[in-house]
């Protein structure tokens, strides 16, 4: 299936395509609210603002897609595979990301992360650059090697268990906010 089939196809109303193949699909900007693409192989994929808001992307592979400016509101992207992936400017709001793979990750530009679980997700060596991340929880999660670069806000988040080896997650430089919850269970308390 080609991107041109696959948006007929949702145009029509269907929605469901588990397990489809599509790498290196250009589908710049589309519109694929509350598709199920669980399990489908969309590595190398253009997604560059593309809307999947309550889209299922479980156990997806995205490694190596282009996201910018993509909308990830409320999707499931629990055990997907995001490695080396490009999130700059999108938003994940409210999205589960439980047990994905985003090692190598960018979330850069003016990338909004708000509500979402990261629990026991591998982040390592994420890029993390000019990027606001609310109210969001990273239990368990391998943060190892992330860095931090830019007008980075942190604001309630849950760290509890994390391993942050090598990271410069919870630095002077970073705008820290509410609650911050680190690995060892401490609670800090920020007033903004």
């Amino acid at each position: 299936m080609d991107a041109e089939e696959l948006l007929k196809k949702y145009a029509t109303g269907e929605r469901n395509f588990p397990g489809i193949r599509l790498r290196g699909i250009f589908l710049d900007n589309a519109d694929l609210r509350e598709i199920n693409l669980s399990g489908a192989d969309l590595s190398g994929s253009d997604l560059c603002g593309t809307k999947l808001n309550r889209a299922n992307l479980s156990g997806a592979n995205l490694s190596g897609a282009v996201l910018c400016g993509a909308r990830l509101e409320e999707t499931n992207l629990s055990g997907a595979n995001l490695r080396g992936v490009n999130l700059g400017d999108s938003r994940i709001i409210n999205a589960n990301l439980t047990k994905a793979n985003l090692d190598g990750a960018f979330f850069v530009g003016e990338t909004v992360v708000q509500g979402s679980n990261f629990d026991g997700a591998s982040l390592r060596g994420v890029h993390l650059e000019t990027i606001d991340i609310v109210r969001t929880t990273f239990r368990d999660a391998i943060l190892d090697g992330s860095v931090i670069n830019g007008d980075t806000a942190l604001e309630d988040l849950d760290l509890t268990g994390a391993s942050c080896k090598g990271s410069n997650l919870v630095e002077l430089g970073c705008a820290l906010g509410g609650i911050i919850i680190l690995p060892d269970g401490q609670q800090i308390d920020v007033l903004i």
